[in-house]
């Protein structure tokens, strides 16, 4: 019966039936009874009171949404603990509250263990392991930790998949994306959050991170770029243990991040100052030379070993950045610290998932113009990037600029380990150690070898359209004989091709003149023409050269203040276009 009555859209099988009315019901009863009508307006949801003990005081809509969130499991705990970082989705008394969700999950029992781990490899855990922990060292809602020892005698942690896991969080997912289709219809303020996409996203991570093969290789990958990295260590995969349900990786020993903030004494024992420098340097060095970075480095995630040696664990939130997303990242930083406001703009449209803004473009490089005032005056000492970007996080949210999701990733990953730094050395210069990575990124473009290979890796689909081209000039002749031929000509600011070829044709006729005063004046030098200056130089030919400087020195002025009226005027038109488009 509960079948024939479930909206369109959802499987109807009994377990993702059963599960459906279980999540309407919390809503329901946690005081989200317009929402979860609006979603099944089938189902009655007056009887229901919103769930509340005696002497209780009332609490906020956030805090009932951390609730829910908690009372509906696993799923729904990773979806707000990702909401939480995402200011630039939802309200900040939201991801207040949504950070203060907790996994209250129990250990599944040992023989579940030794089975999943038996069934990846083919023999049982006595063969593969010296010793293996009957304790679990942690338990979360996607797996858990055993400590365990290899015949080698070498100290490893194994991570093993809860069962049945995956088939509860593709039915949530399943019912996530619903809810999702349904809140986007019923809103437009949750329309602008785009919830779908949110859902995808992570139904995308969550899936990764469900398969221990995409983490595997994400250590794999980071050990590799990290190899040879002074004072970092990044623990060693046992492969042939590794697998889709259980992940094999060498035990760390040494002090948690978070252990070291919180203990003076453990602090005493290391160089923070230094060690800042590191974890900052690393992951600068991760996402502008690899494009590939850890996501999630807070302090539970970062270990310290005697030496002053640090560690990441823990790989199954990683993201990547293109060459062209971290060009842009570069370029708008460059433009901020340099005070070119609609330069910097049009690079953060560009790192957007639409290009597109709500609002005002004066009004949006007003705001801009204060973000810089605000941050590009203070002492290096002082100058804070992780408050720089969550000032331009704010800004994307008033303009409502949806970041692309793994820019995101690197926003925060960066604000994340700032704070550690300066908590470890509050006097951190942290805008001297990113210019380096900046440099090295504008230098970048201009080495030959990345656009020779380029060049040679599409040498093979070059030389094809080569060969294609006789016969392409030849369907070209055939039509144009026939009189079938079409040519289709527009025009698009004739005005500024014609002053182009104007200032072109100026600046060539001042090269010539500068280059034949050059040349006559060094010809008269070279036959020693008197007057003289000096034994036998020629006055006239040095005072030739002397105006030949002179010129020259007044072109590139007036070239210089020409390019910066041009590029005024294309950023006006670029504002103009812009407004056209948003009326």
């Amino acid at each position: 019966m509960l079948k024939l009555i479930m909206p369109s859209g959802l499987s109807r099988d009994y377990r993702t039936v059963r599960r459906f009315l279980r999540i309407m019901e919390l809503m329901g009863s946690y005081g989200f009874r317009d929402l979860a009508e609006n979603i099944y307006p089938n189902y009655s949801f007056r009887w229901m009171r919103q769930k509340r003990t005696e002497g209780e005081p009332r609490r906020s809509r956030p805090e009932k949404l951390r609730m829910l969130f908690e009372e509906l499991g696993p799923t729904f705990v990773k979806l707000g603990q990702i909401l939480s970082t995402r200011t630039d989705l939802i309200p900040k008394s939201y991801t207040d509250e949504l950070g203060k969700l907790t996994e209250h999950v129990p250990p599944f029992p040992l023989d579940q263990v030794e089975t999943i781990i038996q069934q990846e490899f083919g023999r049982p855990v006595s063969e593969l392991f010296r010793a293996f922990s009957a304790e679990p060292l942690a338990a979360a809602s996607i797996g858990q930790v055993h400590a365990a020892t290899l015949p080698d005698g070498m100290e490893v942690v194994v991570k093993v998949r809860r069962p049945g896991i995956v088939e509860t969080i593709n039915t949530d997912l399943e019912i996530m994306r619903f809810i999702a289709q349904k809140m986007e219809e019923y809103s437009e303020a949750f329309a602008r959050m785009e919830p779908t996409r949110i859902v995808s996203e992570f139904a995308y991570s969550l899936r990764r991170e469900l398969n221990y093969r995409a983490e595997a290789a994400n250590l794999l990958l980071f050990r590799k770029n990290m190899a040879g990295t002074p004072h970092m260590k990044v623990p060693a995969l046992i492969d042939e243990l590794s697998a889709e349900q259980v992940l094999t990786m060498e035990r760390i020993y040494g002090d948690s991040v978070a252990a070291i903030l919180a203990d003076p004494e453990k602090q005493a024992r290391y160089d923070l100052k230094f060690l800042a420098e590191v974890g900052v340097n690393s992951l600068l060095s991760q996402i502008f030379e690899y494009g590939f970075f850890h996501a999630d480095p807070h302090p539970g995630n970062i270990f310290i070993q005697p030496g002053n040696i640090l560690v990441f664990i823990d790989f199954g939130m990683m993201s990547r950045v293109s060459l062209a997303e971290r060009n842009d990242f570069v370029k708008v930083v460059d433009y901020l610290l340099h005070d070119e406001i609609s330069l910097m703009i049009d690079c953060a449209l560009r790192m957007t998932i639409s290009g597109k803004f709500a609002g005002s473009r004066d009004e949006l490089e007003r705001d801009a113009a204060d973000l810089v005032d605000e941050n590009i005056n203070l002492p290096l000492e002082k100058i804070s990037v992780a408050r720089i970007l969550e000032r331009l996080l704010a800004l994307f949210d008033k303009y409502h600029m949806a970041l692309k999701p793994n820019l995101y990733m690197l926003f925060k990953a960066l604000i994340t380990i700032e704070r550690i730094g300066r908590s470890f050395d509050p006097q951190l210069k942290i805008v001297e150690m990113v210019e380096p990575f900046i440099r090295k990124m504008k230098l970048r473009g201009f080495d030959p070898r990345g656009h020779l290979r380029r060049f040679l890796d599409n040498f093979g689909e070059n030389l094809t359209a080569l060969e294609r081209l006789p016969l392409s000039l030849r369907d070209v002749m055939a039509k144009f004989e026939e009189g079938r031929l079409t040519l289709r000509v527009e025009h698009h600011r004739l005005n500024d091709i014609e002053e182009t070829l104007y200032v072109t044709g100026e600046r060539v006729s001042r090269s010539l003149l500068v280059s034949a005063l050059l040349v006559g004046s060094a010809l008269l030098v070279v036959a020693k023409i008197p007057p003289y200056w000096g034994e036998n130089t020629s006055l006239i030919g040095m005072f030739g050269f002397l105006i030949a400087g002179g010129l020259s020195l007044i072109i590139l002025i007036a070239d210089h203040r020409q390019r910066r009226n041009f590029l005024k005027e294309r950023a006006r038109r670029k504002r103009e276009e812009s407004q056209k488009l948003h009326k």
